[in-house]
């Protein structure tokens, strides 16, 4: 990317830690965010390349009332981890392209935030000139997440348990978040941030 063009910051962070509050607290200030779980499913819906190379791989069992279907997908890779890297392998180039496409429309803005759940896990580094691991305390974290995904506190520790730990990606951020306490905290964290992500350069 040529330096006109904004810097792309990678928003991660395991189930709970609340990523997309602070993505939303992001947009509030007038950054781009996008969110790359959205871009996929927009993707599975409308682009005839990935469609077609999903379809070479898992054939016709995917398609519910013509269209790619989440759910059967899902169950797909979750019972074979060959078909889940297959999907990865589709899906994460032609997110970060299409993620790419969309911020270079944004050259007044220093920078846009890409919110990647798995970013670490899928190895998605390499497309980030920063990156902001968003943290918090495990019980938080788990109470948090099974409050909003209306699941049970077990299913939140069997997906938990999946993910990098928390104490790991901290050593391998630019910038950590932590999400602890209250929103007005929050939003004084994502402010600080913003003022040091406006005014550095390119790495």
């Amino acid at each position: 990317m040529t330096k006109d063009l904004p810097l792309i910051v990678g928003l991660t962070g395991n189930i709970g830690s609340g990523k997309s509050t602070v993505a939303k607290a992001f947009s509030q200030l007038g950054v781009p965010t996008f969110d790359a779980d959205k871009v996929g499913h927009e993707l599975l819906d409308s682009d005839t390349n990935v469609r077609k190379k999903i379809l070479s791989i898992f054939g016709k069992e995917v398609i519910v009332d013509g269209k790619i279907s989440r759910r059967r997908l899902g169950q797909i890779i979750f019972a074979d981890a060959s078909k889940k890297a297959a999907l990865e392998g589709i899906l994460h180039p032609a997110i970060m392209k299409t993620i790419a496409e969309r911020a270079a429309r944004f050259k007044d803005s220093r920078y846009v935030i890409m919110e990647v759940p798995l970013l670490y896990e899928a190895e998605l580094t390499e497309n980030f000139d920063y990156i902001i691991l968003v943290k918090a305390k495990k019980n938080i974290a788990v109470q948090r997440a099974a409050e909003n995904l209306e699941i049970s506190r077990e299913e939140v520790l069997r997906r938990l348990a999946t993910q990098i730990p928390q104490t790991d990606k901290e050593k391998l951020a630019d910038f950590v978040i932590s999400n602890d306490s209250s929103l007005a905290e929050l939003n004084e964290r994502v402010e600080l941030l913003h003022g040091i992500l406006t005014s550095i350069g390119r790495v």
